[in-house]
Protein backbone atom coordinates (compact mmCIF):
# COMPACT_ATOMS: atom_id res chain seq x y z
CA UNK A 1 0.00 0.00 0.00
CA UNK A 2 0.87 3.35 -0.77
CA UNK A 3 -1.24 5.99 0.68
CA UNK A 4 -0.81 9.84 -0.85
CA UNK A 5 2.13 11.51 0.47
CA UNK A 6 2.74 15.25 -0.09
CA UNK A 7 5.17 17.61 1.27
CA UNK A 8 4.72 18.97 4.95
CA UNK A 9 2.08 21.43 5.41
CA UNK A 10 4.54 23.76 6.89
CA UNK A 11 7.77 25.18 5.90
CA UNK A 12 8.69 26.63 2.06
CA UNK A 13 9.18 23.96 -0.69
CA UNK A 14 13.28 24.55 -0.62
CA UNK A 15 13.73 24.74 3.05
CA UNK A 16 15.53 21.61 5.12
CA UNK A 17 12.44 19.64 6.31
CA UNK A 18 11.16 19.81 3.34
CA UNK A 19 14.27 18.41 0.90
CA UNK A 20 14.80 15.64 3.31
CA UNK A 21 10.60 14.81 3.08
CA UNK A 22 10.97 14.57 -0.62
CA UNK A 23 14.40 12.24 -0.19
CA UNK A 24 13.42 10.09 2.06
CA UNK A 25 10.11 9.61 -0.05
CA UNK A 26 12.73 9.04 -2.92
CA UNK A 27 14.23 6.47 -1.19
CA UNK A 28 11.49 4.31 -0.02
CA UNK A 29 9.71 4.60 -3.12
CA UNK A 30 11.93 5.08 -6.18
CA UNK A 31 15.27 3.36 -4.84
CA UNK A 32 13.64 0.86 -2.62
CA UNK A 33 15.99 1.54 0.44
CA UNK A 34 13.72 1.53 3.47
CA UNK A 35 16.29 1.86 6.64
CA UNK A 36 17.42 4.93 4.26
CA UNK A 37 14.07 5.99 4.34
CA UNK A 38 13.61 5.35 7.74
CA UNK A 39 16.84 7.96 9.04
CA UNK A 40 15.94 10.82 6.22
CA UNK A 41 12.17 10.48 7.76
CA UNK A 42 13.62 10.64 11.14
CA UNK A 43 15.16 13.77 10.37
CA UNK A 44 12.23 15.67 9.21
CA UNK A 45 10.17 14.26 11.93
CA UNK A 46 12.92 16.03 14.68
CA UNK A 47 12.79 18.93 12.67
CA UNK A 48 8.93 19.12 12.05
CA UNK A 49 7.58 17.29 15.03
CA UNK A 50 3.87 18.66 13.92
CA UNK A 51 4.11 16.94 10.51
CA UNK A 52 1.06 14.03 10.26
CA UNK A 53 2.25 13.18 7.01
CA UNK A 54 6.09 13.01 7.80
CA UNK A 55 5.22 10.43 10.78
CA UNK A 56 3.18 8.45 8.89
CA UNK A 57 5.94 7.82 5.93
CA UNK A 58 7.92 7.17 8.96
CA UNK A 59 6.26 4.33 10.13
CA UNK A 60 5.34 3.63 6.51
CA UNK A 61 9.26 3.17 6.21
CA UNK A 62 9.54 1.29 9.22
CA UNK A 63 6.87 -1.94 8.13
CA UNK A 64 9.16 -1.97 5.09
CA UNK A 65 12.23 -2.17 7.17
CA UNK A 66 10.62 -5.02 9.06
CA UNK A 67 10.31 -2.90 12.48
CA UNK A 68 6.54 -3.43 12.95
CA UNK A 69 6.49 -2.89 16.38
CA UNK A 70 7.62 0.93 16.04
CA UNK A 71 6.13 1.04 12.57
CA UNK A 72 2.63 1.33 14.62
CA UNK A 73 4.10 3.38 17.37
CA UNK A 74 4.68 5.81 15.13
CA UNK A 75 1.55 5.45 12.84
CA UNK A 76 -0.46 5.68 16.18
CA UNK A 77 0.70 9.12 17.07
CA UNK A 78 0.31 10.36 13.73
CA UNK A 79 -3.50 8.95 13.84
CA UNK A 80 -3.52 10.89 17.17
CA UNK A 81 -2.48 14.00 16.09
CA UNK A 82 -4.74 13.77 12.83
CA UNK A 83 -7.64 14.13 15.22
CA UNK A 84 -10.59 16.78 14.76
CA UNK A 85 -8.04 19.63 16.11
CA UNK A 86 -5.91 18.86 12.94
CA UNK A 87 -5.55 21.85 10.25
CA UNK A 88 -6.78 19.56 7.51
CA UNK A 89 -7.71 16.25 7.44
CA UNK A 90 -5.25 13.49 6.88
CA UNK A 91 -6.60 10.27 6.60
CA UNK A 92 -3.34 8.15 5.76
CA UNK A 93 -2.41 7.38 9.24
CA UNK A 94 -5.80 5.88 9.87
CA UNK A 95 -5.35 3.45 6.45
CA UNK A 96 -2.01 2.40 7.46
CA UNK A 97 -3.16 1.09 10.58
CA UNK A 98 -5.83 -0.27 9.10
CA UNK A 99 -3.55 -2.09 6.49
CA UNK A 100 -1.03 -3.53 9.23
CA UNK A 101 -4.07 -4.90 11.31
CA UNK A 102 -5.58 -6.55 8.07
CA UNK A 103 -1.67 -8.18 7.95
CA UNK A 104 -2.02 -9.20 11.48
CA UNK A 105 -5.51 -10.74 10.73
CA UNK A 106 -7.84 -8.40 13.14
CA UNK A 107 -10.07 -7.56 10.84
CA UNK A 108 -12.65 -6.08 12.89
CA UNK A 109 -9.52 -3.31 14.27
CA UNK A 110 -8.52 -3.15 10.57
CA UNK A 111 -12.74 -2.05 9.97
CA UNK A 112 -12.48 0.34 13.09
CA UNK A 113 -9.18 2.22 11.50
CA UNK A 114 -10.71 2.59 8.30
CA UNK A 115 -13.92 3.56 9.18
CA UNK A 116 -11.80 6.47 11.30
CA UNK A 117 -9.80 7.51 7.95
CA UNK A 118 -13.49 7.83 6.15
CA UNK A 119 -15.04 9.90 9.07
CA UNK A 120 -12.18 12.51 8.41
CA UNK A 121 -12.49 12.19 4.26
CA UNK A 122 -15.97 10.33 3.31
CA UNK A 123 -15.16 9.94 -0.31
CA UNK A 124 -11.22 8.57 0.26
CA UNK A 125 -10.98 5.54 -2.53
CA UNK A 126 -8.07 4.05 -0.79
CA UNK A 127 -10.35 3.84 2.43
CA UNK A 128 -13.21 2.81 1.09
CA UNK A 129 -11.79 0.09 -0.82
CA UNK A 130 -9.88 -1.11 2.23
CA UNK A 131 -12.58 -0.94 4.04
CA UNK A 132 -13.76 -3.19 1.46
CA UNK A 133 -11.04 -5.80 1.70
CA UNK A 134 -11.80 -6.06 5.38
CA UNK A 135 -15.48 -7.03 4.81
CA UNK A 136 -14.52 -9.92 2.88
CA UNK A 137 -12.47 -11.25 5.54
CA UNK A 138 -15.46 -11.53 7.43
CA UNK A 139 -17.30 -12.98 4.67
CA UNK A 140 -19.88 -9.43 4.89
CA UNK A 141 -20.53 -9.60 1.24
CA UNK A 142 -23.57 -6.98 1.10
CA UNK A 143 -21.54 -4.29 3.12
CA UNK A 144 -18.20 -5.00 1.12
CA UNK A 145 -19.93 -4.74 -2.12
CA UNK A 146 -21.63 -1.54 -1.07
CA UNK A 147 -17.96 0.16 -0.34
CA UNK A 148 -16.38 -1.51 -2.75
CA UNK A 149 -18.88 0.12 -5.00
CA UNK A 150 -18.36 3.49 -3.58
CA UNK A 151 -14.58 3.08 -4.34
CA UNK A 152 -14.71 2.79 -7.60
CA UNK A 153 -16.83 5.78 -8.27
CA UNK A 154 -14.12 7.63 -6.01
CA UNK A 155 -11.27 5.97 -8.68
CA UNK A 156 -9.75 3.68 -6.33
CA UNK A 157 -7.26 0.96 -7.85
CA UNK A 158 -8.09 -1.97 -10.34
CA UNK A 159 -7.47 -3.63 -7.00
CA UNK A 160 -10.92 -2.44 -6.16
CA UNK A 161 -12.41 -4.11 -8.89
CA UNK A 162 -11.36 -7.55 -8.72
CA UNK A 163 -12.27 -7.21 -5.26
CA UNK A 164 -15.54 -6.73 -6.01
CA UNK A 165 -15.59 -9.52 -8.74
CA UNK A 166 -14.96 -11.74 -5.54
CA UNK A 167 -18.10 -10.08 -3.56
CA UNK A 168 -19.94 -10.20 -6.65
CA UNK A 169 -19.36 -14.30 -7.09
CA UNK A 170 -20.60 -14.87 -3.41
CA UNK A 171 -23.47 -12.47 -3.92
CA UNK A 172 -24.44 -14.46 -7.04
CA UNK A 173 -24.07 -11.63 -9.44
CA UNK A 174 -22.54 -13.42 -12.17
CA UNK A 175 -23.44 -10.82 -14.70
CA UNK A 176 -22.13 -8.03 -13.12
CA UNK A 177 -19.14 -10.04 -12.40
CA UNK A 178 -18.11 -10.84 -15.65
CA UNK A 179 -19.03 -6.48 -16.67
CA UNK A 180 -16.49 -5.66 -13.85
CA UNK A 181 -13.62 -8.28 -14.74
CA UNK A 182 -14.08 -7.24 -18.56
CA UNK A 183 -13.70 -3.91 -17.72
CA UNK A 184 -10.59 -5.13 -15.40
CA UNK A 185 -9.02 -6.58 -18.27
CA UNK A 186 -9.41 -4.09 -20.80
CA UNK A 187 -9.26 -6.27 -23.60
CA UNK A 188 -5.86 -8.03 -22.43
CA UNK A 189 -5.89 -11.81 -22.66
CA UNK A 190 -6.55 -13.42 -18.57
CA UNK A 191 -3.97 -15.97 -19.32
CA UNK A 192 -1.23 -13.25 -19.38
CA UNK A 193 -2.35 -11.79 -15.88
CA UNK A 194 -0.59 -12.60 -12.82
CA UNK A 195 -1.52 -15.94 -10.74
CA UNK A 196 -3.87 -14.67 -8.33
CA UNK A 197 -6.08 -13.11 -11.37
CA UNK A 198 -5.98 -16.02 -13.45
CA UNK A 199 -7.68 -18.11 -10.53
CA UNK A 200 -10.71 -15.54 -10.13
CA UNK A 201 -11.07 -15.53 -14.30
CA UNK A 202 -11.21 -19.28 -13.83
CA UNK A 203 -13.49 -18.98 -11.24
CA UNK A 204 -15.47 -16.74 -12.85
CA UNK A 205 -15.65 -18.78 -16.15
CA UNK A 206 -17.03 -21.75 -13.76
CA UNK A 207 -20.22 -19.63 -12.75
CA UNK A 208 -20.92 -18.70 -16.34
CA UNK A 209 -21.16 -22.20 -16.97
CA UNK A 210 -23.26 -23.03 -14.50
CA UNK A 211 -25.44 -20.35 -15.39
CA UNK A 212 -26.67 -22.48 -18.08
CA UNK A 213 -28.44 -24.88 -15.22
CA UNK A 214 -31.24 -22.36 -15.01
CA UNK A 215 -34.33 -23.75 -13.13
CA UNK A 216 -33.92 -27.41 -12.58
CA UNK A 217 -36.26 -29.54 -10.74
CA UNK A 218 -34.32 -31.52 -8.06
CA UNK A 219 -35.02 -33.91 -5.23
CA UNK A 220 -35.80 -31.15 -3.30
CA UNK A 221 -38.90 -30.48 -5.43
CA UNK A 222 -40.31 -33.99 -6.54
CA UNK A 223 -42.72 -35.65 -4.30
CA UNK A 224 -41.79 -38.35 -2.56
CA UNK A 225 -43.79 -41.01 -3.94
CA UNK A 226 -41.96 -40.00 -7.19
CA UNK A 227 -38.42 -40.19 -5.61
CA UNK A 228 -39.66 -43.65 -4.19
CA UNK A 229 -40.02 -44.57 -7.73
CA UNK A 230 -36.17 -43.46 -8.73
CA UNK A 231 -34.42 -44.13 -5.54
CA UNK A 232 -35.66 -47.68 -4.60
CA UNK A 233 -33.52 -47.31 -1.17
CA UNK A 234 -36.22 -44.44 0.02
CA UNK A 235 -38.72 -47.17 0.62
CA UNK A 236 -39.80 -47.25 4.00
CA UNK A 237 -39.43 -43.73 4.82
CA UNK A 238 -41.99 -42.44 7.22
CA UNK A 239 -43.66 -39.12 5.75
CA UNK A 240 -44.92 -36.17 7.68
CA UNK A 241 -42.32 -34.35 9.03
CA UNK A 242 -42.98 -31.13 9.72
CA UNK A 243 -41.11 -28.02 7.95
CA UNK A 244 -40.14 -26.38 11.52
CA UNK A 245 -38.24 -30.00 12.34
CA UNK A 246 -35.66 -29.06 9.21
CA UNK A 247 -33.53 -26.25 11.06
CA UNK A 248 -32.26 -28.18 13.99
CA UNK A 249 -31.31 -31.17 12.19
CA UNK A 250 -29.50 -29.13 9.76
CA UNK A 251 -28.00 -26.93 12.96
CA UNK A 252 -26.83 -30.29 14.62
CA UNK A 253 -25.70 -32.23 11.60
CA UNK A 254 -23.99 -29.25 10.21
CA UNK A 255 -22.17 -28.81 14.16
CA UNK A 256 -20.97 -32.75 13.33
CA UNK A 257 -19.57 -32.09 10.22
CA UNK A 258 -17.91 -29.09 11.44
CA UNK A 259 -16.31 -31.46 14.27
CA UNK A 260 -15.01 -33.81 11.55
CA UNK A 261 -13.25 -31.34 9.67
CA UNK A 262 -11.56 -29.47 12.68
CA UNK A 263 -10.63 -32.89 14.24
CA UNK A 264 -9.74 -35.50 11.43
CA UNK A 265 -5.90 -36.63 11.97
CA UNK A 266 -4.21 -37.12 8.53
CA UNK A 267 -4.99 -41.08 7.58
CA UNK A 268 -3.66 -43.66 5.78
CA UNK A 269 -5.68 -46.80 4.69
CA UNK A 270 -6.02 -49.61 2.22
CA UNK A 271 -8.10 -49.02 -0.78
CA UNK A 272 -9.43 -52.03 -2.77
CA UNK A 273 -10.76 -50.47 -5.88
CA UNK A 274 -13.21 -52.93 -8.79
CA UNK A 275 -13.71 -51.33 -12.20
CA UNK A 276 -16.02 -52.29 -14.26
CA UNK A 277 -16.90 -50.85 -17.99
CA UNK A 278 -20.70 -51.98 -19.11
CA UNK A 279 -22.44 -51.04 -22.32
CA UNK A 280 -26.14 -49.54 -21.60
CA UNK A 281 -27.79 -53.03 -21.33
CA UNK A 282 -25.59 -53.57 -18.35
CA UNK A 283 -23.32 -56.55 -19.98
CA UNK A 284 -19.67 -55.96 -18.48
CA UNK A 285 -16.95 -55.42 -21.68
CA UNK A 286 -14.22 -55.22 -18.94
CA UNK A 287 -12.86 -54.87 -15.47
CA UNK A 288 -10.03 -53.94 -13.62
CA UNK A 289 -8.97 -54.70 -9.72
CA UNK A 290 -6.53 -52.47 -8.21
CA UNK A 291 -5.10 -52.00 -4.32
CA UNK A 292 -3.95 -48.79 -3.03
CA UNK A 293 -2.69 -47.05 -0.10
CA UNK A 294 -5.14 -43.93 0.39
CA UNK A 295 -4.27 -41.10 2.51
CA UNK A 296 -5.92 -38.20 3.53
CA UNK A 297 -4.01 -34.98 4.11
CA UNK A 298 -5.50 -31.90 5.99
CA UNK A 299 -4.57 -28.30 4.98
CA UNK A 300 -5.27 -26.15 8.44
CA UNK A 301 -4.96 -23.16 6.75
CA UNK A 302 -7.82 -23.40 3.94
CA UNK A 303 -10.19 -25.45 6.45
CA UNK A 304 -13.58 -26.51 6.47
CA UNK A 305 -12.72 -27.84 2.73
CA UNK A 306 -9.31 -28.81 3.72
CA UNK A 307 -9.13 -32.17 2.63
CA UNK A 308 -6.31 -33.18 0.03
CA UNK A 309 -6.32 -36.95 -1.46
CA UNK A 310 -3.87 -39.33 -2.53
CA UNK A 311 -3.52 -42.74 -3.72
CA UNK A 312 0.12 -44.39 -3.98
CA UNK A 313 0.92 -47.84 -3.98
CA UNK A 314 4.53 -46.49 -3.34
CA UNK A 315 4.23 -45.26 0.30
CA UNK A 316 8.19 -44.69 0.47
CA UNK A 317 8.02 -41.92 -2.54
CA UNK A 318 4.20 -41.23 -2.05
CA UNK A 319 4.45 -41.26 -5.85
CA UNK A 320 0.75 -40.70 -7.18
CA UNK A 321 -1.05 -43.79 -8.93
CA UNK A 322 -1.25 -43.85 -12.72
CA UNK A 323 -4.85 -44.40 -14.08
CA UNK A 324 -4.60 -47.17 -16.60
CA UNK A 325 -6.19 -46.79 -19.83
CA UNK A 326 -10.36 -46.68 -20.81
CA UNK A 327 -11.22 -46.61 -17.07
CA UNK A 328 -12.25 -43.73 -14.96
CA UNK A 329 -11.12 -42.87 -11.87
CA UNK A 330 -13.48 -41.20 -8.89
CA UNK A 331 -12.59 -39.30 -6.10
CA UNK A 332 -13.25 -37.34 -3.26
CA UNK A 333 -15.95 -38.69 -1.29
CA UNK A 334 -14.50 -37.40 2.65
CA UNK A 335 -15.56 -34.48 1.79
CA UNK A 336 -19.11 -34.88 0.76
CA UNK A 337 -20.75 -34.05 3.89
CA UNK A 338 -19.05 -30.04 3.31
CA UNK A 339 -22.67 -29.43 1.97
CA UNK A 340 -24.01 -29.53 4.95
CA UNK A 341 -21.43 -27.32 7.02
CA UNK A 342 -22.47 -24.16 8.38
CA UNK A 343 -20.27 -21.84 6.14
CA UNK A 344 -21.99 -23.89 2.83
CA UNK A 345 -25.26 -24.60 4.17
CA UNK A 346 -26.92 -21.78 1.97
CA UNK A 347 -25.32 -22.83 -0.89
CA UNK A 348 -27.83 -25.47 -1.00
CA UNK A 349 -31.74 -25.81 -0.56
CA UNK A 350 -32.71 -28.89 1.92
CA UNK A 351 -36.02 -30.73 2.85
CA UNK A 352 -36.60 -32.84 4.90
CA UNK A 353 -38.42 -36.13 3.46
CA UNK A 354 -39.09 -38.27 6.71
CA UNK A 355 -37.95 -40.56 8.59
CA UNK A 356 -36.33 -44.20 8.35
CA UNK A 357 -34.24 -46.91 9.99
CA UNK A 358 -30.69 -47.70 8.90
CA UNK A 359 -29.33 -50.66 10.24
CA UNK A 360 -31.54 -50.51 13.19
CA UNK A 361 -30.44 -46.59 13.88
CA UNK A 362 -32.86 -43.93 13.79
CA UNK A 363 -32.79 -41.32 10.51
CA UNK A 364 -33.42 -38.16 8.95
CA UNK A 365 -33.50 -38.83 5.33
CA UNK A 366 -32.86 -34.88 4.04
CA UNK A 367 -32.46 -33.84 0.16
CA UNK A 368 -30.44 -31.54 -0.66
CA UNK A 369 -30.17 -29.59 -4.19
CA UNK A 370 -26.97 -27.11 -4.82
CA UNK A 371 -27.86 -23.58 -5.73
CA UNK A 372 -26.08 -23.11 -9.06
CA UNK A 373 -25.89 -18.78 -8.66
CA UNK A 374 -24.63 -19.09 -5.20
CA UNK A 375 -22.59 -22.18 -4.69
CA UNK A 376 -18.61 -22.14 -3.40
CA UNK A 377 -18.04 -25.32 -3.97
CA UNK A 378 -18.58 -28.40 -6.86
CA UNK A 379 -17.27 -31.28 -7.87
CA UNK A 380 -15.01 -31.27 -11.80
CA UNK A 381 -15.72 -33.93 -14.69
CA UNK A 382 -12.53 -34.09 -15.80
CA UNK A 383 -11.71 -35.80 -19.14
CA UNK A 384 -9.80 -35.16 -22.42
CA UNK A 385 -7.69 -32.33 -21.14
CA UNK A 386 -10.86 -30.53 -20.09
CA UNK A 387 -12.54 -30.31 -17.06
CA UNK A 388 -16.30 -28.82 -16.10
CA UNK A 389 -17.95 -28.16 -13.25
CA UNK A 390 -20.33 -30.32 -11.83
CA UNK A 391 -23.31 -29.64 -9.45
CA UNK A 392 -25.14 -31.92 -7.40
CA UNK A 393 -28.60 -33.26 -5.71
CA UNK A 394 -28.56 -35.72 -3.33
CA UNK A 395 -29.92 -37.46 0.17
CA UNK A 396 -28.70 -37.76 3.50
CA UNK A 397 -29.40 -40.56 6.14
CA UNK A 398 -28.82 -38.59 9.47
CA UNK A 399 -28.37 -40.72 13.02
CA UNK A 400 -31.11 -38.57 15.18
CA UNK A 401 -29.09 -40.07 18.15
CA UNK A 402 -25.76 -38.30 17.38
CA UNK A 403 -26.26 -36.17 14.19
CA UNK A 404 -23.66 -38.33 12.19
CA UNK A 405 -24.29 -38.93 8.78
CA UNK A 406 -24.65 -42.40 8.13
CA UNK A 407 -24.94 -42.54 3.99
CA UNK A 408 -25.18 -40.08 1.43
CA UNK A 409 -26.08 -40.14 -2.58
CA UNK A 410 -25.66 -37.83 -4.94
CA UNK A 411 -26.54 -37.02 -8.45
CA UNK A 412 -25.92 -34.29 -11.02
CA UNK A 413 -28.12 -31.27 -10.85
CA UNK A 414 -28.27 -31.58 -14.46
CA UNK A 415 -25.75 -32.65 -17.18
CA UNK A 416 -23.45 -30.14 -17.55
CA UNK A 417 -23.59 -28.59 -21.10
CA UNK A 418 -21.18 -30.04 -23.92
CA UNK A 419 -19.94 -32.65 -21.78
CA UNK A 420 -21.65 -35.54 -22.59
CA UNK A 421 -21.76 -36.48 -18.84
CA UNK A 422 -25.33 -38.44 -18.67
CA UNK A 423 -25.10 -39.66 -15.10
CA UNK A 424 -22.72 -39.62 -12.07
CA UNK A 425 -24.45 -41.36 -9.25
CA UNK A 426 -22.67 -42.04 -5.59
CA UNK A 427 -23.29 -43.93 -2.71
CA UNK A 428 -21.69 -43.63 0.11
CA UNK A 429 -21.56 -46.08 3.23
CA UNK A 430 -19.77 -44.43 6.12
CA UNK A 431 -18.50 -46.15 9.45
CA UNK A 432 -16.89 -45.32 12.51
CA UNK A 433 -13.15 -45.05 13.26
CA UNK A 434 -11.54 -45.27 16.37
CA UNK A 435 -7.84 -44.30 15.72
CA UNK A 436 -5.20 -45.49 19.02
CA UNK A 437 -4.27 -42.97 21.33
CA UNK A 438 -6.87 -40.34 19.46
CA UNK A 439 -10.02 -39.84 21.44
CA UNK A 440 -12.62 -39.15 18.91
CA UNK A 441 -14.14 -41.40 16.66
CA UNK A 442 -14.29 -40.26 13.15
CA UNK A 443 -16.81 -40.85 10.68
CA UNK A 444 -15.19 -41.84 7.45
CA UNK A 445 -16.56 -43.39 3.94
CA UNK A 446 -16.10 -47.53 3.79
CA UNK A 447 -17.93 -48.53 0.76
CA UNK A 448 -18.71 -46.12 -2.11
CA UNK A 449 -20.33 -46.79 -5.48
CA UNK A 450 -19.91 -44.63 -8.31
CA UNK A 451 -21.65 -44.88 -11.51
CA UNK A 452 -21.27 -43.01 -14.67
CA UNK A 453 -22.73 -42.60 -17.61
CA UNK A 454 -20.79 -41.02 -20.54
CA UNK A 455 -19.88 -40.94 -24.34
CA UNK A 456 -22.83 -44.14 -24.01
CA UNK A 457 -20.65 -46.01 -21.55
CA UNK A 458 -21.38 -46.53 -18.14
CA UNK A 459 -18.43 -47.02 -16.12
CA UNK A 460 -18.86 -48.48 -12.47
CA UNK A 461 -16.38 -48.41 -9.58
CA UNK A 462 -16.71 -50.32 -6.34
CA UNK A 463 -14.18 -48.53 -3.67
CA UNK A 464 -13.33 -50.62 -0.07
CA UNK A 465 -11.79 -48.25 2.50
CA UNK A 466 -10.33 -50.87 5.75
CA UNK A 467 -7.14 -50.84 7.81
CA UNK A 468 -7.33 -47.06 8.51
CA UNK A 469 -4.34 -45.27 10.58
CA UNK A 470 -2.77 -42.09 11.49
CA UNK A 471 -0.60 -40.87 9.39
CA UNK A 472 2.52 -38.24 9.78
CA UNK A 473 2.84 -35.82 6.89
CA UNK A 474 6.24 -35.25 7.75
CA UNK A 475 7.19 -38.77 7.56
CA UNK A 476 5.93 -38.59 3.96
CA UNK A 477 8.05 -35.10 3.27
CA UNK A 478 11.31 -37.09 4.45
CA UNK A 479 10.66 -40.37 2.71
CA UNK A 480 9.95 -38.55 -0.37
CA UNK A 481 13.74 -36.53 0.25
CA UNK A 482 15.55 -39.62 1.07
CA UNK A 483 14.16 -41.06 -2.41
CA UNK A 484 15.42 -38.17 -4.38
CA UNK A 485 18.64 -38.94 -6.55
CA UNK A 486 21.76 -36.80 -5.32
CA UNK A 487 22.38 -33.56 -7.22
CA UNK A 488 24.91 -33.93 -9.82
CA UNK A 489 25.50 -33.67 -13.68
CA UNK A 490 22.57 -34.83 -15.34
CA UNK A 491 24.67 -36.41 -18.28
CA UNK A 492 28.40 -37.38 -16.32
CA UNK A 493 31.01 -38.47 -18.88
Amino acid sequence: MRPRLSLPSSGRADDAAALNYRRALGLLYEQRLAADAVREFSRTVEAEPTCIRCRTGLGLARIVAGSYMSARRDLEEAAAAAGPAASAPCPEPWIALGVLATWRHDTKQALGYFLKALEMMPGDALALQEAGRALILQQEWEAADQYLEKALAAGASPDARLLRVRVLLELGDTPEAESEMQTFLAGRPAKEMPAPVRLLYARLQDRLQLQAYGAVRSFVDQPLTELVRIIPELAGVEPGAREDELAPLLDRAGQTVEGFFRHLPNTISREDIRQEILRRDGKVLNTLEEQFLYLLVLRPQELPANLRELRTTDIETGTPAVLKKGFMRTSGFAITSLHFHPLYRSCARFRLLGRQRLDGRPTAVIAFAQRPETSKIFGRFDVDGKSVPVLIQGLAWVDTSNYQILRMRTDLLRSPPRSRLKRETTEIQFGEVRFKDFPTAMWLPREVTVTVEWKGKVFRNWHRYSDFKVFKVDTLDKRKEAARPAPGPKNPV
